[in-house]
């Protein structure tokens, strides 16, 4: 079905956004499609170009995540609205159009199923907000919108290399729910192009299939912390795809965010042979027991540890022998940190 790529206004955009609480939101909640379908027909509001493309009505994802669903989504995205460029899919004012015309029925489907918390109003607002327009810088805020996020992750891991499935590394990406790590990723200034991007997928992939890597946003943040610290040496755009995948499967075990299911094996392990050890003796995974050597009145001397009692690194977490990298990513418990706080997305 083909259809014309539209944007609102310069005016109609300050206006909405500015106002988007009091006089847009409650039509949402109230599933008012009708009234939001006659704001945007205002030509006051909307102008239509001469970009044509071809329409695919987007599946509305559930609460409970479907990976088939948002993989399908992302090729619908994808084949519709290549037509856009890299700049043109920037523009807020292109994707709250589009959100609100052509895609209105998926916009409003994602408010019902995902966004709607009747007993949080507050967030609730906050997410429909964040994901409807930009209030959170340009790159993070299109790493949240519905619409926008689906487009971005087919134009950075789509690996056109792989002539029979270029979705590959998108399908592995988004096999669990994929937002919070999205934005993560996205949101990083790191990201800069299709090299960096499919390198860093790569190699995530690897560490988190072969060496057990826990999967969560960690590996994501602290890669673009990585190659920021490879940037004071390198010119980043200057790396190709595969020194980017080397370089952090090198280098992302040693982060101190980044965990491996095999360690918590080992943990379980040493608290087993603990308890048998101690068998009148409770152990928890929060405290174990500590003998004090000697003692004179108030002081403890409690025995040293020797290399040999220090926790060893699994070997299913060695990687490569590639050049090493001094990563400067520890940050203090009590600093907050960029990526904790994601507007509810």
């Amino acid at each position: 079905m083909t259809r014309y790529i539209k944007y609102v206004t310069d005016e109609f955009l300050k206006e909405f956004k500015n106002e988007f609480l009091v006089k847009y939101a409650h039509l949402y909640k109230s599933n008012e499609m009708d009234k939001l379908k006659s704001v945007f027909s205002d030509p006051n509001h909307v102008i239509e170009t001469s970009i044509e493309y071809e329409y695919e009505p987007l599946e509305v994802e559930p609460k409970e995540y479907d990976a088939d669903i948002v993989r399908r989504n992302i090729r619908r995205v994808w084949e519709s609205l290549k037509v856009l460029t890299p700049v043109q899919a920037e523009m807020e004012k292109i994707w709250v159009a589009l959100a609100h015309t052509d895609y209105l029925e998926y916009q409003m489907g994602i408010f019902n199923s995902q966004i709607a918390n009747p007993d949080n109003k507050k967030r609730e607002e906050s997410s429909l907000k964040s994901r409807t327009i930009f209030i959170n810088g340009a790159k993070r805020s299109l790493a949240i919108h519905n619409l926008a996020i689906l487009w971005w992750l087919a134009y950075y891991f789509r690996d056109n290399q792989n002539i029979e499935n270029p979705y590959h590394l998108i399908d592995f990406f988004v096999s669990t729910p994929y937002r919070g790590n999205a934005v993560a990723l996205l949101s990083s200034n790191i990201i800069s192009n299709k090299e960096i991007a499919l390198g860093i997928l790569e190699a995530v992939k690897v560490l988190i299939e072969e060496e057990g890597m826990v999967v969560n946003r960690f590996p994501y943040s602290e890669a673009g912390k990585i190659l920021n610290e490879v940037g004071g040496v390198r010119i980043l755009d200057t790396l190709t795809r595969k020194e980017v995948k080397a370089i952090l499967i090198k280098n992302l075990p040693n982060s101190h965010k980044v965990s491996f299911i095999n360690d918590k094996a080992e943990d379980d392990k040493f608290l087993d042979g603990a308890k048998e050890e101690n068998q009148d003796v409770e152990v928890t995974e929060l405290e174990q027991l500590i003998k004090a050597t000697e003692t004179d009145s108030n002081v403890v001397i409690l025995p040293v540890e020797g290399e040999e009692d220090i926790a060893s690194v699994s070997e299913t977490n060695k990687v490569a022998d590639l050049p090493g990298l001094e990563v400067t990513t520890q940050q203090e418990e009590n600093e907050d940190d960029d990526d904790m706080w994601i507007a509810p997305v």
